[in-house]
């Protein structure tokens, strides 16, 4: 692999994908270049993707994102030897993709796996930790303070929270269903409550229901809302040192606003996942 020739970074999540493309000139350079191992707080080096591509790829054929992959990517003109990563938490998924790519002439694709990814997990089982949780709380160990924790939300199909430790390493935390989930459960799981889509959260819903899909919407918006201030709360109790929180995924836009106890606001950084799969394809090959 030549980490020269650019990289693209590959997030398949569990309904959606998303790819970013960080061009030859910004892979390795020697102000980014750090030992395998070490987390250093360094803001202004977090590398963001200079362009991203998603696609949702739940309940829509392979051939549909795929196609719609290729046109992106032939806009970008990827040579031969570009590295392409990707970090999975849906097999048949990143299957079906890393086959669209090397057809369409891409470098054989990594699958990461949590070993690449240089970060100490104080959690009991670190292997079976998503690989998505451990490459946000990478990149926002490079975005904290220095020397006190962060927590870390990525609002997808499911929300995760996650603390990372003022050393930089990930500390575990709390899975829960995303909204469009909720309302699919509620949906599922009763003979009358409608089926709603994202548009139902199109707009900020209002507290109080007229109606039952106004309802179900408020629930889903609000009880998330409540849920996740909810946890940063208690693990900023328990954590008292917590200074700043990070919120990223599909489904942030619409919270991260709104997201915050006393005087910890969160941040929005949408591609904290794209960035770590950069920071740890960085790591590893200074380490070979």
């Amino acid at each position: 692999m030549n980490p020269a020739a650019g990289l693209l970074a590959v997030d398949v999540g569990s309904s959606c994908v998303k790819l970013g493309w960080f061009p030859p000139a910004r892979i390795c350079t020697s102000a980014d270049a750090k030992p395998l191992g070490q987390l250093p707080i360094a803001a202004a080096q977090l590398p963001r993707p200079e362009e991203v591509f998603e696609s949702q790829h739940r309940d829509r054929s392979p051939e549909i994102w795929l196609a719609e992959i290729e046109r992106w990517t032939d806009g970008l003109s990827i040579g031969s030897g570009a590295i392409c990563a990707v970090a999975s938490v849906h097999g048949a998924a990143a299957d079906a993709l890393e086959e669209g790519l090397r057809s369409h002439g891409a470098a054989a694709p990594w699958r990461l796996v949590n070993s690449d990814v240089p970060i100490i997990a104080r959690v009991a089982e670190p292997a079976r930790v998503g690989i998505d949780r451990l490459l946000g709380a990478l990149a926002a160990s490079r975005l904290k303070p220095a020397g006190s924790p962060a927590i870390v939300v990525d609002m997808g199909t499911a929300i995760t929270i996650d603390l990372v430790a003022d050393d930089g390493s990930f500390e575990g935390g709390a899975i829960l269903a995303g909204p469009y989930l909720s309302l699919a459960a509620l949906h599922g799981g009763t003979m009358t409550l409608p089926r709603l889509d994202a548009d139902a959260m199109a707009e900020l819903p209002r507290v109080v229901g007229k109606s039952t899909t106004e309802a179900m919407a408020s629930g889903a918006y609000w009880g998330t809302l409540g849920a996740v201030e909810g946890i940063i709360g208690r693990m900023a109790e328990a954590w008292p040192s917590v200074s700043a929180a990070f919120v990223t995924g599909g489904a942030a836009a619409a919270f991260a606003p709104r997201i915050g106890r006393g005087g910890l606001r969160a941040r929005y950084e949408p591609y904290l996942v794209l960035s770590g799969i950069r920071l740890a394809v960085e790591s590893s090959l200074l380490a070979t």
